[in-house]
């Protein structure tokens, strides 16, 4: 009988002690929820990642979620103050600020120090958008740029050895390169005056090559002009020579995109032997490319070779229920094994030296590092908006033949100062 009864009570034992290992790894088992915002055709790399971690970390599982980025940040300023929303959130890094000012985000400084991402918090990227009053609230996770891009059979053919290393080898390699009579141009880019148009882009990669800058700020708080008249006139007289000599044909000055399917199948065609593009559009126009195609580095100007920083980040949702579980899952997509299959650049520096890339990419790998982000002009009274409508706008009448460089240029000047003044009286 006590046999039986022994028998009964152990078992009992066992089977209760079971039942608890079983209910106190379920207890122990997290769910995050990671929301990114770029097109499902574009993250086969980044859910493969996803699927690893989730292989060999039993105990925290993720659930990727794709959202249109013109709805992200409407949603989470919906979602975070309810107790809801993902646990981590892919951020343009232009969004980090306005996250965190809304206190959509965690704080990362006592998760850095506790638990260090990567080589260490110096070895990232763009930090300065991520940064709020001295303290960061994004991880720099992926990095992008622009470089030039080329056909380099058509350089060989016009007995040019190497890619132009300044903007006055540019221009003198357009010229080899310019053949009318085929329709070949030497040099193209989008030259037209829409708001949003990507002459911005180029006119400030000029000036800032040439130690030249729109606006700075001279103590916090202050701020005045970084350039001259004569300083845009110069700009703006430089590329319009371009069109002067026939060395970009004259179409482009209506065309304001540089995904624009003139500039994308100009350079697979060999109708435009160098133009300049951000990585996505390079690959779109390999994929059209009747021969293969290269980038290279930003031409340089009198002072240093530069172009801008633009990328994603990764925030924390503020009122996750699970920040340290969260914390390690980040560190993970900013570490070298996710960008063996995420088709994007490491917003680290050790990473973009000790990763292998595609050869025909080495341009923006070269130019990530000489990058620098607009976080000036958006930490200015100024809208950059504004900025980019108005330098479209009058580089474009210069091309037009409406306005001189020295008459657009005054009239740049003085809306950024008339601007300047405006925001200084409140």
């Amino acid at each position: 009988m006590f046999r039986a009864w022994h028998g009964l009570a152990l078992a009992s034992t066992v089977i209760t002690t079971l039942a608890l290992a079983g209910a106190a790894s379920a207890q122990d088992k997290v769910q995050l929820t990671f929301r990114q915002f770029d097109p499902p055709t574009e993250i086969g790399g980044l859910v493969t990642a996803v699927d690893a971690w989730n292989a060999s970390h039993p105990n925290i599982q993720v659930k990727l979620e794709t959202m249109g980025g013109g709805d992200t940040l409407a949603q989470l300023a919906r979602e975070v103050p309810a107790g809801a929303g993902p646990d981590v959130q892919q951020m343009a890094f232009v969004w980090t600020r306005d996250l965190a000012r809304s206190k959509l985000v965690l704080d990362l400084d006592p998760l850095i120090a506790a638990d260090p991402p990567g080589a260490g918090i110096g070895d990232f990227l763009a930090t300065d958008l991520a940064t709020l009053d001295g303290k960061i609230y994004g991880l720099p996770w992926s990095a992008d740029t622009f470089s030039m891009a080329y056909r380099p059979d058509l350089l060989a053919a016009a007995g040019i050895k190497s890619f132009p290393d300044s903007w006055d080898d540019l221009a003198t390699a357009s010229k080899a390169l310019t053949d009318t009579a085929k329709g070949q141009y030497g040099f193209c880019f989008p030259a037209g005056s829409a708001p949003d148009g990507g002459m911005w882009i180029l006119a400030n990669y000029y000036l800032w090559s040439n130690g030249k800058t729109l606006l700075e700020e001279t103590s916090p708080g202050v701020w005045k002009l970084g350039v001259t008249a004569a300083d845009i006139a110069g700009a703006m007289t430089y590329f319009n020579a371009y069109f002067a000599n026939g060395l970009t044909p004259d179409s482009l000055i209506t065309v304001n995109s540089w995904g624009d399917p003139e500039l994308v199948g100009g350079l697979g065609r060999g109708d435009c032997a160098i133009t300049f593009f951000p990585p996505q559009t390079f690959r779109a126009a390999q994929g059209q490319s009747e021969q293969p195609l290269l980038t290279a580095p930003i031409p340089k100007g009198s002072v240093k070779r530069i172009s801008h920083l633009g990328g994603r980040a990764l925030g924390i949702n503020a009122n996750t229920k699970h920040p340290k579980e969260a914390w390690e899952f980040v560190r993970y997509l900013v570490g070298p094994e996710t960008f063996k299959t995420y088709n994007q650049y490491p917003a680290q520096k050790s990473l973009l030296a000790s990763l292998n890339f595609p050869a025909a990419e080495q341009g923006y790998v070269d130019m990530l590092p000489l990058a620098q982000t607009f976080e000036r002009y958006i930490s200015s009274p100024l809208q950059v908006s504004t900025m980019t409508a108005l330098i479209n706008r009058e580089f474009g009448a210069v091309y037009s033949g409406q306005r001189s460089p020295d008459e657009a240029a005054a009239n740049v000047i003085k809306e950024l100062e008339d601007g300047l003044k405006a925001a200084a009286k409140g």
